[in-house]
């Protein structure tokens, strides 16, 4: 709602609001919409935009359509790419005094930032883009939009631990987890063809009643999750509000940055395979051995696991 400096309610001839960056988790989880009010309300769009348009209960709905990461998201509205003013819708109201909004995202594991700007994300005004981030694990998130409060559920800071038995009651107390630990850098040909090999026969072997994990980084991680099967048996561990962009596997948020979400790898596995690997692998793998997980390290492929 909006307000006069005496606190009279006060009616704007016109408001314009933009949201921005409106895409989804891999393989069409996590997907954003808004759902409009039906007042005197327009909206403008991209001449191609990436969001398709419906109706809820007979109100508009604007969906996402194309997946999208943290490394995409636009900081000022005035130097929007062509992607992202693709996933930009601008909503006018007439003669407002207020208005309501839903915001959410479909099922899946991927917390989900919803960005927006008191103007035109469509027309020559620079803004700075405001973000707020829902973090949530649940099947489906709603936050509701009066004017310029976005009202968000925040959850209180998860420890490690409670991160790591959290995966394990996701993943369900019978399910073995085997973590797939591997270099990020250098990977050599045959290590490489390797990891193409073990992938498939894995997921074909126990797949069904396993889950595997990687850390969501390029090189082993990635190689082995595009190729265990459909990637249906996969998780890929990233920080909050980051997709590790796999083509298969699904993205499960864990830890705020990259150091929590090391030290969340070493704590939820039963079996950890490692891959060449550095420093860290092998941090990874004396943190998991000390508490009682079984290490398979592949020596052939040297490094760490050597």
């Amino acid at each position: 709602s909006v307000w006069d400096m005496e606190d009279l309610p006060l009616t704007v001839s016109t408001f314009r609001i933009s949201f921005y960056d409106l895409d989804m988790g891999p393989h069409g989880s996590s997907r954003e919409y808004i759902i409009v009010d039906n007042g005197d309300v327009s909206f403008t769009e991209a001449k191609d935009t990436q969001l398709n348009e419906g109706h809820v209960h007979g109100h508009m709905e604007f969906l996402a359509s194309h997946s999208g990461s943290a490394k995409d998201k636009p900081h000022k509205s005035k130097s929007l790419s062509q992607v992202q003013k693709k996933r930009s819708v601008v909503l006018s109201y007439k003669d407002a005094h207020s208005f309501d909004l839903t915001i959410g995202a479909s099922s899946g594991h991927s917390p989900r930032a919803f960005m927006f700007a008191l103007h035109s994300a469509l027309a020559c005004h620079e803004g700075k883009v405001a973000i707020t981030t829902t973090l949530t694990t649940t099947t489906l998130t709603t936050t509701t939009l009066t004017t310029t409060t976005l009202t968000t559920t925040t959850h209180t800071k998860e420890t490690p631990e409670a991160a790591a038995q959290r995966l394990r009651n996701e993943a369900g107390d019978d399910t073995p987890i085997i973590c797939i630990v591997g270099a990020t850098e250098s990977q050599s040909a045959d290590s490489e063809a390797l990891v193409k090999a073990i992938a498939p026969q894995l997921d074909e072997e126990i797949g069904s009643r396993a889950k595997f994990v990687t850390e969501g980084t390029v090189g082993v991680p990635e190689t082995f999750a595009e190729n265990c099967g459909d990637g249906s048996h996969v998780w890929n561990l990233v920080p909050s509000g980051e997709s590790s962009g796999f083509a298969q596997g699904a993205d499960i948020n864990a830890g705020e940055n990259a150091e929590e979400r090391q030290e969340i790898f070493g704590l939820v596995g039963d079996i950890y395979v490692t891959v060449e690997g550095d420093g860290e692998v092998s941090q990874t793998a004396k943190a998991a051995h000390a508490r009682g997980a079984t290490v398979i390290p592949l020596m052939r492929t040297g490094g760490a696991s050597d």
